[in-house]
């Protein structure tokens, strides 16, 4: 869809000088007009814009009262106001800038420089656009693990004390789920690291598949995965990593991939309070330890009290 302009002026013949000159131009595709500011304001509730041109005097609402409008509405507040008026005061130029106005030009305006004005303006907004799209993919990229596309552990780190401080302060249940994909090593030495790359992902992306969807899952390290579940309770947590073993044990792919045996985890589950109140820190440890002693114990299962290591959820 090609850029749009609103023209807000009482005057039908600046109206049509300052289109002629920007259509001459060719720097927009859409061109609307409003003889004030309330006409301006029923055009943005139907109409996606870019760029007003504004003037300042007008009747029934000024350029000032519809910038006023307009720094109300956050689905406007991207939309760049260039205003024009006939007062060459400082102090209306300082106001109009102020209100919110990214340029101001006095009239009357030789229509080259309006079209100048215009174009550097259109070129500054899409280089803000352009680093607003890199700033975001760089934020993402800092949190998302570059194999799976899941979370990472600086991630991991950030939400997980987030999301025990909360669960401590109103008193919620928080679990942590741990795994590992059981005898790993041996499905790299036996088929080579690019495969075992391909499983990772596979369970990475069953992980996404089982989980809810304000959940999230971690690639903690090599083929070890830490699932967060929030408000989640000792029982919920084991129904969850059961269904997570189950998942990956049943997986053609997965077992496909590793010869036709079948690819199994080994899960270690902890939750707060029950299992700790020393912090997000030791509720990691904890899951940690249980998710040792379900390898102990035989691999493919899933692990919690670990003072009964010969349990089998």
């Amino acid at each position: 869809m090609g850029k749009s302009v609103l023209i807000v002026d009482d005057s039908p013949m600046l109206r049509q000088k300052v289109t002629e000159s920007l259509r001459e131009a060719q720097l927009f595709e859409n061109y609307f007009e409003a003889n004030d500011g309330f006409n301006a304001i029923k055009v943005l509730s139907k109409e996606e814009v870019d760029m007003i041109i504004c003037d300042v005097m007008m009747p029934r609402m000024d350029g000032f009262k519809l910038m006023e409008m307009i720094s109300k509405e956050k689905r406007l507040e991207e939309i760049m106001v260039v205003m024009l008026s006939a007062n060459r005061g400082l102090f209306d130029k300082i106001k109009g800038l102020e209100s919110g106005a990214i340029d101001y030009i006095t009239k009357p305006f030789h229509p080259q420089e309006l079209v100048v004005r215009v174009r550097i303006l259109l070129k500054m907004k899409q280089l803000q656009n352009e680093l607003k799209t890199k700033i975001v993919e760089l934020k993402r990229v800092t949190i998302l693990d570059d194999l799976t596309g899941l979370y990472n552990q600086r991630y991991l780190y950030d939400t997980l004390k987030r999301e025990y401080n909360r669960s401590d302060r109103f008193n919620l249940k928080l679990s942590l789920v741990m795994l590992d994909i059981d005898n790993f090593k041996d499905v790299n030495d036996t088929y080579g690291h690019q495969r075992g790359d391909t499983i990772i992902k596979e369970v990475a992306r069953l992980l996404q598949v089982v989980l809810r969807g304000y959940d999230f899952a971690v690639r903690y390290g090599g083929d070890e995965f830490i699932i967060v579940l929030s408000q989640n309770t000792v029982i919920g947590s084991h129904i969850v990593a059961e269904r997570i073993r189950k998942t990956v044990e049943g997986s053609p792919l997965l077992s496909e991939l590793n010869g036709g045996k079948h690819i199994t985890v080994s899960i270690g589950v902890a939750t707060f309070p029950d299992d700790t109140k020393g912090g997000y820190e030791a509720l990691i440890s904890k899951a940690d330890q249980a998710l040792y002693s379900a390898k102990r114990n035989g691999r493919n299962r899933v692990a919690y009290n670990m003072e009964d290591e010969n349990s089998k959820f």
